[in-house]
């Protein structure tokens, strides 16, 4: 975890103009702080370092020994030792004693390709004087944030939105891409501040004289569904192969020069990754308490640590205080919270920096690679029978028949049907907001198409895919990446690097080729992950159902809205009525706590940032 900054111009530039960014990204990197400056003055680089690996050493930009190639990197390569060896032996060795100065390497010996070389969560900027150019990249799954932005002939790039602001990039709602959110999610390439792009996951950015280019140099790749049909292998021998992948993969995220912690469940997946890192080296376990029984799993996982010896620490979070803490939570993830699980993340990670870790592995991404969402279950059921495929087509054409809205046609008309979670999004969030919103921005969202340009840039991916996993995949490159993923913020508001075994290309890779029947056998959600992880669960844990980080409603939630009413944050709010904001607070509670959510996020972001609406954007198609 640390925080950059690159600028590029035709000339010009020192290292003063990266001085406001640099003040902004300290709490990602309050280790260490450098700037480099080109002699040419068409690039600057700056880095905020949180200092895990080679605490001593490494001190960022990296240079190279002519100094004309200098790279900035945020999060961690793994495997790096043995990259490090196959570098000395091909003549590029590496001078420090890290995992960063592997990019600057790599790229020197093998260009763009170097990206296939690359294991990790990470984000990182490399300048090639030589070639007057800037080369950045951004990890496989999107873990690492990475933010561009073009201002007076200038070329921004950051790890957070905060630093572009901090250099003079106005503060705008997107106002289309706030109509993609409530519909689907964030397109791939937009973020809620008009102009500024974040580089998509699984892709690089080339910026010369010549202009700025963005390529994929990775991507989710299922099999296809005749593919499924003929595995060429046991189940058995599958679940050996994830047992191994996970493993290997869980292990490499525990090499660091500083002590691990692990976020602890009562679930399957971050009880599985606890069990594997324990295995390989010493970890202290965190847990979030809270007083409402029914959501509180530390009892289990205190049970699972003391199975397998770890430290347990429990953090308690009483509800009723979320409130006071929204605003900073929200500031932090520079993007609207649904629901209370920003609030809890955000504390959660401070308990964990208070206690002197800065480096954690969480179990993110279980339910991802294993199908463990309910949606993806009910996605999976149809993609086992071709009957109730058929049946459910034929009631989505009649639903297109009437009128159902321009994103659900979009998705119709090109994979066939709907992947429950979109479904399940429209019938929970679009439907009940719009009686909130104000007249001119419902007619915006309904002039969106937000399934179009996800589907259109998706093309090679869903052909001839399983329903499950052409909605997996339409999740990860859009919920995932642009909303449960921007925990990332709320840990580095802390300075805690947080490692996601799950999220793991390679593991990806093993856990792909699973045959539809082994995903949930006679109901058994995440068979294959059970089964990988059996000898390190306890009965309780291994048969359990699905267990997803749930935080309690927000009690004080509708006492804070009334307070922005007070004010101006309301009444500037470019999406929601004030007036119909007031009557569903006047309303007993009626399960609108996610509309509350979003309506106190758009409020106070509006309010932190001072943004402006810009009525001029919308929704369009991203980069290839």
């Amino acid at each position: 975890m640390c925080g950059i900054i690159g600028v590029f111009a035709g000339g010009g530039l020192s290292a003063s103009v990266v001085a406001p960014a640099m003040a902004v990204l300290r709490p990602r990197g309050p280790d260490g702080a450098g700037v480099w400056a080109a002699p040419s003055g068409r690039a600057v680089l700056g880095h905020t370092r949180l200092a895990v690996v080679d605490p001593a050493g490494s001190a960022q930009p990296i240079g190279d020994e002519s100094g004309e190639t200098q790279v900035v990197v945020n999060g961690e390569f793994y495997d790096y030792r043995r990259l490090r060896r196959d570098l000395a032996r091909t003549g590029h060795p590496c001078r420090t004693e890290g995992d960063s100065e592997l990019a600057l390497r790599l790229y020197q010996r093998d260009g763009r390709r170097a990206l296939a070389e690359l294991r990790g969560e990470f984000a990182f900027a490399l300048w090639d004087e030589r070639r007057g150019e800037l080369f950045a990249a951004r990890d496989r799954f999107g873990v690492k944030p990475l933010y561009y932005a073009e201002l007076d002939g200038r070329l921004y790039l950051a790890s957070e939105i905060k630093a572009l602001l901090a250099c003079g990039v106005p503060a705008r709602w997107d106002l289309g891409a706030f109509a993609a959110h409530l519909q689907l999610a964030l397109p791939p390439d937009r973020t809620l501040f008009a102009g500024v792009r974040q580089l998509p996951p699984g892709c690089f950015l080339r910026a010369s004289a010549s202009g700025i280019a963005v390529h994929r140099y990775w991507d989710l790749d299922y099999p296809t569904a005749a593919e499924l049909a003929r595995p060429g292998k046991s189940l058995a021998e599958h679940v050996a192969e994830v047992r191994a992948g996970l493993d290997e993969a869980v292990r490499l995220r525990t090499v660091a020069d500083v002590p691990l912690a692990c976020h602890l469940s009562g679930g399957i997946d971050s009880s599985a990754m606890t069990a594997a890192a324990a295995r390989h080296a010493a970890v202290t376990a965190f847990t979030v308490r809270f007083a409402d029984v029914a959501l509180d799993e530390s009892p289990v996982a205190a049970r699972t640590a003391a199975r397998l010896g770890v430290p347990n620490h429990r953090v308690d979070l009483d509800p009723a205080s979320f409130a006071e803490h929204l605003a900073a939570t929200l500031r932090a993830g520079e993007m609207v919270q649904e629901n209370s699980h920003g609030v809890a993340r955000f504390r959660h990670s401070a308990a964990i920096r208070a206690r002197g870790f800065k480096a954690a592995l969480a179990g993110e991404g279980g339910d991802e690679l294993f199908a463990g969402y309910p949606q993806f279950q009910r996605d999976l059921a149809l993609s086992q029978d071709p009957a109730a495929l058929e049946r459910a087509r034929a009631g989505y054409r009649k639903l297109a028949e009437f009128g159902a809205p321009r994103h659900l046609r979009a998705v119709l008309d090109r994979i066939g049907f709907l992947p429950n979670w979109i479904t399940e999004r429209h019938l929970a969030v679009l439907a009940p907001a719009r009686s909130l919103l104000r007249p001119g921005f419902a007619r915006l969202l309904d002039e969106t198409d937000a399934g179009g340009p996800l589907l259109d840039q998706s093309r090679a991916q869903l052909a001839g895919r399983a329903p499950l996993h052409q909605s997996i995949y339409l999740f990860a490159k859009s919920w995932l990446a642009n909303y449960i993923l921007a925990a990332e913020r709320l840990d580095a508001a802390h300075a805690v690097e947080v490692r996601l075994p799950f999220f793991d290309h390679r593991l990806f890779a093993v856990a792909r080729s699973a045959a539809l029947s082994w995903y949930s056998p006679e109901g058994r959600t995440k068979h294959v992950l059970r089964e990988a992880a059996r000898d390190d669960l306890s009965e309780e844990v291994y048969a359990g159902g699905k267990r997803g980080f749930f935080a309690p409603p927000e009690a004080g939630l509708r006492g804070f809205l009334r307070a922005l009413d007070a004010d101006s944050a309301l009444r500037d709010n470019p999406f929601f009525d004030p007036a119909a904001v007031r009557r569903l607070l006047a309303e007993p509670r009626t399960g609108s706590d996610r509309l509350l959510h979003l309506v106190a996020g758009t409020s106070v972001l509006t309010a932190e940032f001072g943004m402006t609406a810009d009525a001029g954007q919308t929704v369009g198609a991203g980069h290839d």
